[in-house]
């Protein structure tokens, strides 16, 4: 929520910024005609125009005023759309965070501003037209329409609308009712995205479980090694005292004594060793048996995990391949399309080029 309140500080920002450049615009817009319109058309004539705020005069360039509307009305439709994301409404992907048409409109307005450029040419008094006024005139055509492909083509499409739609992901307000193509690329690569650094954290975390219960089994292992050895030489430390002190008191009895408690401490031995060692063979059988349980386990749920993410893996990849073939056919269409706007854009460029130079050649 706070990344939130911060974006729309930031697009308000900058959308207070922009309307203040729009309005200045359009009050230098409307300074200069009634300057223009007292001079009665001569450009020599007419008394310096600025807007209300003079330190954005310098964006004032186009006299259609469309160079700052384009960016007032985007910025004016991110804030809305951040303020819908606080507030937890849900919102269709297909436009996010503008409204339908928002791409023709701002072309649209590009091309207003190119041909009000060449119509403002023909109020001038041709007498004393000069090449600043033309300059401003063009000024007015280019500044427009390069506003417009700016805006629509290297920071709408490319950079606004893939984030927000990220945004819209995040906070689970996306209504996929009437979504295109293209928000639906956009929230499975977003989704795949997620799935994938979810999958890397799940097989870290059992990759060091693993690792810590393995290591944990070999130091157990090395522990019940040291007891046990410990205990054996325990225990033929307390054998070989209990033998040397037999030999001692056998050793001042007669021969048949001695020979009794040799037997019977040759058997106590043989004994105590045959225990010792059925005793260590079962806590070595047992404590196999667990480690090969152990590793049997660990390995049918490592091959169930990659199993599973190899056949999800295959599934992403087959619908990734998919909605990438229906991807490229659509923007394919609309290349074609736009290919055929350009020429139509080339050949009323020509015209307009042709009656420029057919100006030209009258003030000449």
């Amino acid at each position: 929520m706070k990344k939130l309140y911060a974006l729309l500080c930031v697009s308000f920002t900058l959308f207070v910024f922009a309307a203040l450049a729009f309005l200045n615009n359009l009050a230098a817009v409307v300074n200069w005609w009634r300057a223009f319109a007292a001079a009665g058309g001569n450009s020599a004539e007419m008394a310096p125009v600025s807007g209300f705020i003079r330190w954005l005069d310098w964006s004032a360039v186009d006299y259609s005023a469309v160079t700052t509307f384009i960016p007032a009305l985007g910025f004016f439709c991110t804030s809305l759309a951040l303020v819908r994301l606080i507030t937890r409404k849900r919102v269709s992907a297909q436009n996010f965070p503008f409204f339908k048409g928002s791409d023709q409109l701002n072309v649209a307005l590009g091309l207003f501003g190119t041909l009000w450029g060449i119509i403002v040419i023909g109020y001038f008094d041709l007498k004393t037209v000069s090449m600043g006024d033309l300059m401003m005139c063009l000024h007015t055509a280019l500044f427009s329409t390069l506003m417009a492909v700016v805006w629509v083509f290297m920071i709408d499409r490319p950079l606004i609308r893939p984030y927000f739609v990220g945004l819209l992901e995040e906070c689970d307000l996306a209504d996929s009712g009437d979504d295109d193509l293209a928000a639906v690329v956009d929230r499975f690569i977003f989704r795949l995205s997620a799935a994938s650094d979810e999958f890397c954290r799940r097989q870290k975390e059992y990759e060091e479980v693993s690792s810590r219960r393995i290591k944990e089994f070999e130091e157990d292992f090395a522990e019940r090694q040291k007891a046990y050895a410990a205990s054996f030489e325990e225990r033929a430390r307390v054998y070989a005292e209990e033998a040397s002190n037999l030999l001692k008191n056998c050793e001042s009895s007669f021969d048949a004594r001695q020979r009794v408690y040799s037997d019977a401490f040759e058997k106590r031995f043989a004994a105590a060793e045959e225990a010792f060692s059925s005793r260590e063979r079962a806590y070595a059988e047992a404590f196999s048996k667990q480690l090969a349980g152990a590793e049997e386990a660990f390995s049918s749920r490592y091959k169930a995990y990659e199993e599973a993410f190899e056949k999800r893996l295959a599934q992403y990849s087959k619908e990734f391949d998919d909605r990438q073939r229906e991807y490229a056919d659509f923007f394919k269409r609309r290349i074609d399309e736009l290919q055929k706007k350009v020429e139509e854009e080339r050949a009323r460029a020509e015209s307009s080029a042709t009656k420029l130079a057919a100006v030209a050649s009258l003030l000449k």
